[in-house]
């Protein structure tokens, strides 16, 4: 590639960035929070480098929003004016939640192979004490 491809090349490439900071900055006005910060949060928590489409950061923007009226609409139900961390700590328990019922639903899944294992092994200690066809035993 010669020089004038490798410029014209830059100049499209600096001219489509152009365009997707201008469609972002259109969208961010739509968006409950600055979409920077989202996808900020988002590598800080990642292990690997990834490359995060727009549509993902997109979504996590709206899901961020969804949940927050919902916490919101169930702080709205409280009957006092003021309302007070522990009234948002009520509303949001539920997300708050999540893992720890993953938690035990994986203890679960667990205790269930173990008890499937026992099982299969009994299963065989049967079969095994069985005469193979019973008609021919007699």
């Amino acid at each position: 590639m010669d020089k004038e491809e490798q410029i014209a090349e830059d100049i499209a490439e600096g001219a489509q960035a152009e365009q997707d900071v201008s469609e972002a900055e259109e969208e961010s006005l739509h968006l409950p929070f600055p979409n920077a910060r989202v996808v900020r949060i988002i590598r800080e928590n990642m292990k690997h480098e990834h490359q995060i489409k727009s549509d993902v950061k997109l979504a996590a923007n709206k899901l961020l929003g969804e949940i927050l009226a919902d916490i919101s609409q169930s702080m709205d139900a409280e009957d006092y004016f003021t309302i007070s961390t522990e009234h948002f700590n009520k509303a949001s328990r539920k997300y708050k939640e999540i893992a720890l019922n993953q938690k035990r639903i994986r203890r679960i899944q667990k205790m269930l192979e173990k008890q499937r294992a026992e099982l299969d092994e009994i299963v065989t200690e049967i079969e095994l004490d069985m005469p193979a066809d019973p008609a021919t035993s007699q």
